[in-house]
């Protein structure tokens, strides 16, 4: 992976972009800073993420706006097939190693492995346990 000066892209994970929509530190000012400098990507899985939140949200309409607004502003990764089969691979190496993650999780990583680029992130803990996978934090 290139070193972080050099990336030209960056995939922002659920928890940032939601400290970002309710203007909480420290996403919300990783979010702003990284959309300055790199192309922002979202993964089909925090949209799904984000939609589901707004759809329980009290403000269901207000929330699904927001978050749809939000990601019709940046590029949307694809789960795709070669993805599912990164997944799969590096999901079967951590249950057999005993450290296996959030399903959500390692659908992400695999997004942005087959894409390579990295993923900004709080959840350290989770997405360092995948092997070449670049993770950022603010």
């Amino acid at each position: 992976m290139e070193k972080v000066e050099a990336l030209k892209s960056v995939c922002v994970d659920t928890d940032v972009i939601i400290d970002y929509l309710r203007g909480r530190e420290p996403g919300k000012s990783a979010f702003e800073n990284w959309r300055k400098k790199v192309r922002v990507c979202i993964t089909s899985i925090t949209g799904f993420e984000l939609l589901l939140g707004a759809s329980l949200s009290s403000k269901r309409e207000k929330r699904t706006l927001e978050v749809e607004s939000l990601l019709h502003q940046h590029e949307i990764l694809a789960f795709t097939l070669d993805a599912a089969r990164k997944a799969a691979e590096k999901g079967a190496q951590l249950k057999e190693k005993g450290t296996p993650i959030e399903i959500r999780d390692l659908l992400n990583a695999s997004i942005c492995l087959n894409n390579k680029i990295p993923i900004l992130t709080r959840n350290k803990a989770h997405y360092e346990k995948i092997e070449d996978l670049t993770v950022l934090t603010p």
